[in-house]
């Protein structure tokens, strides 16, 4: 029957595997040492060998590169004038503070006026615009010095035009980087300037005189080369403005050195005390006046005194005290402008800055250009440079064509 036939294996396997069916396993993770090289990007990857290599089939190119350089540098340092800088150090009088009472302790304690007031003066930091200024670059023009080379006298003017020779460095780019420049001028003078400036008084005020100055192209291009060869530098932290003069004659540098920190100082006491001198100037006048005016009234009171001796009329009597009240009132008025004008000058010597002189200018002993040591080591390393450029571009060109 079918009750006694067994059963499928496949069905009891399957039946015992639905009531008794394992569970999955989980995944293992294992650690494997890989061994090999890192990854690199060929790309990115610098090759110091080939590098080497072009370096080294190039070499005659970058030995060519550094001669010609060397030889450059040569002229440059052999070829250029010898310059000499003067130098000279000063330290200007602190700017002082005004006391302005009780009003500025009130403003200070409201956030109001928290600023020093000071006297009234050029700050230092203006100094390099003063010895830049075109009234300095003409005093400076007609000064004479001393030239020891050619033992004369000349004005600053002849000796940068005439007697300071230019060097080879300078002729060659004179006609070379600075041709254009050179053919411009030599129109311009092809059809003729003023050698002579040409200045012209406008007087707009009788009291005032306006000075308007023309000059010609050879005077501004001298005017240019001085204000290249003076620098004037200001140290906050120090307080102190140092003047530097380069000059091809060592002479002339602290010569010219010397004349721009006396038109300096110059400027700073005139510019300081310009309202104190003219008070004092205007002092000074009515001062005479009242002298003048005392002495003529003395002088006519002793006159009649000398008239009328002996003579005690009552006209004469006052004819005599007209001319006491005279004599008394000049006085009066005489000895009050004295009083004035010696507290003028007091208050114009207060009001005189001081500028000390710390380091004066010095005749220098060794030059300061062109130093050529410096000069022939940046030489050897442009070339280096330029002809390794050469050897990597040429190498670059022939791989693009390839």
């Amino acid at each position: 029957m079918s009750s006694d036939n067994p059963q499928d294996p496949r069905q009891e396997g399957s039946s015992e595997d639905t009531h008794h069916k394992k569970p999955p396993r989980e995944p293992e993770y294992r650690l494997v040492q890989i061994s090999g090289e890192p990854y690199r990007d060929d790309d990115d990857e610098i090759d110091l060998v080939a590098l080497t290599r072009t370096v080294w089939e190039g070499r005659r190119t970058i030995i060519y590169s550094v001669l010609v350089f060397i030889g450059l540098g040569l002229f440059v340092a052999f070829g250029s004038n010898e310059e000499y800088t003067s130098q000279v150090k000063l330290m200007p009088e602190a700017p002082q503070e005004m006391n302005m009472g009780r009003l500025g302790g009130l403003a200070r304690q409201f956030g109001v006026g928290a600023q020093a007031q000071t006297a009234e003066g050029i700050p230092a930091s203006l100094y390099p615009d003063v010895t830049q200024s075109l009234p300095l670059m003409m005093l400076l023009m007609d000064h004479e010095v001393y030239v020891d080379r050619y033992d004369t006298t000349a004005s600053v003017f002849v000796y940068l035009t005439e007697l300071n020779r230019p060097s080879p460095v300078d002729i060659a780019s004179k006609y070379s980087i600075e041709l254009p420049i050179t053919v411009f001028d030599g129109i311009r003078g092809f059809f003729g300037e003023e050698d002579e400036p040409r200045r012209e008084l406008l007087l707009e005020d009788p009291s005032q005189v306006v000075q308007i100055i023309r000059l010609n192209h050879m005077q501004w291009e001298v005017i240019e080369t001085l204000r290249e060869r003076i620098g004037t530098s200001y140290n906050e932290q120090s307080g102190t403005v140092e003047v530097r003069v380069e000059m091809p004659d060592p002479e002339v540098a602290a010569e010219v050195a010397h004349q721009v920190v006396l038109f300096l100082t110059d400027y700073i006491t005139a510019y300081r005390t310009g309202k104190a001198s003219d008070n004092v100037a205007f002092i000074e006048g009515r001062y005479e006046e009242a002298r003048q005016r005392f002495e003529e009234a003395q002088e006519r009171l002793a006159r009649f005194r000398d008239e009328n001796r002996g003579q005690l009329t009552e006209l004469a009597r006052t004819r005599e005290q007209r001319l006491q009240s005279e004599y008394d009132l000049t006085f009066n008025l005489y000895n009050s402008m004295a009083e004035r004008l010696e507290e003028a000058r007091i208050s114009l010597q207060e009001e005189t800055p001081v500028v000390n002189v710390i380091e004066p200018a010095a005749v220098p002993d060794r030059r300061s250009s062109p130093r050529r040591g410096l000069v022939l080591i940046v030489s050897v390393m442009f070339g280096g440079v330029i002809g390794t450029g050469i050897v990597f571009g040429r190498n670059m060109v022939r791989s693009a064509m390839e």
